[in-house]
């Protein structure tokens, strides 16, 4: 929907190791304001279970249905299959019917009431290759929240984001770090709402540029190129993810083969920008290399 919106920024920055090798910070993005960081959330869900397994606390081979019995899912439905997106849920969960803020009525007594109840219905089988759900993370949010007994936002900051040393982040940061995007009538244009349910470990998390950069090259640090890094997607030596939310647009990328780290966000720019810039900037920098 971002073709609605008046104002457009761009920050983007291609690092090696401690050197920037290329910046751009638009006007939206000066000052360190709090920016949405969408479904690169879901590597910090995913990573808050890796962790709980580490410590022993989780199986990721157990059937979700195990830690929340009301699904009814089969047992072929893990916590593994919910990371790597092979459970066989769909994208969204049914009444999704907000265009302007289509997360905000999934609270999590209503996911509780009135979606997890209909999930084993709404299964299908998995194909051979993952199909991306949001749906299946906001389950998994939900499993992990309820195993815990803690709200996802503690369990981030201190199984995930804290020991990664990155703190300039939040689920609902005060109106005035939020970039204001403003429609063609001048009006502001409200941020979706995702803090207030399960959603909120699928893309409710906020962060400074820096703070995305950051995080991105500690969660992958000395990572090899044939480890498993959970909720990250794969191309090669990169692990990647991107996001999307109304009006913001995110990507970072880490070559596990090298210290290259790119980080993009857009605001009021089309779905997909924030990937394209990246791949631009990546491209123009490896002939310069040459």
């Amino acid at each position: 929907m971002s073709i609605l919106a008046r104002d457009r920024s761009t920050a983007a920055r291609l690092r090696d190791g401690d050197r920037v090798v290329a910046e751009r910070i638009g006007p939206l993005h000066r000052g360190a304001p709090m920016l949405e960081w969408g479904s690169i959330t879901k590597t910090v869900t995913a990573a808050i279970a890796a962790r709980l397994a580490e410590a022993g606390e989780l199986d990721l081979d157990a059937p979700v249905a195990t830690l929340l019995p009301a699904t009814l899912l089969p047992d072929a439905v893990t916590v593994r299959s919910l990371i790597e997106h092979t459970s066989g849920l769909p994208r969204v969960p049914v009444g999704m019917t907000d265009p302007l803020d289509p997360y905000a009525a999934f609270t999590t007594q209503r996911f509780d009431a009135e979606v997890v109840p209909t999930l084993a219905d709404r299964r299908r089988e998995p194909r051979p290759t993952p199909e991306y759900s949001n749906l299946g993370y906001a389950v998994l949010t939900r499993a992990l929240e309820d195993l815990t007994d803690r709200p996802w936002w503690e369990l981030a900051r201190e199984r995930v984001l804290e020991p990664l040393g990155v703190l300039d982040v939040d689920v609902d940061p005060p109106a005035e770090r939020r970039p204001v995007v403003r429609g063609w009538s001048g009006a502001p244009r409200a941020p979706w709402t995702m803090h207030t349910g399960p959603f909120v470990g699928v893309g409710g998390l906020w962060g400074t540029f820096d703070a995305l950069e950051r995080y991105a090259s500690a969660a992958l640090r000395d990572t090899g190129a044939d480890a498993w890094a959970p909720g990250w997607q794969v191309s090669g030596t990169l692990r990647w993810h991107n996001g999307h939310v109304r009006d913001s647009g995110s990507f970072v990328a880490v070559d596990t083969a090298s210290d290259r780290v790119v980080t993009v966000h857009t605001l009021g720019r089309f779905v997909g920008t924030a990937d394209r810039v990246a791949q631009r900037l990546a491209r123009r920098h490896r002939r310069d290399a040459r």
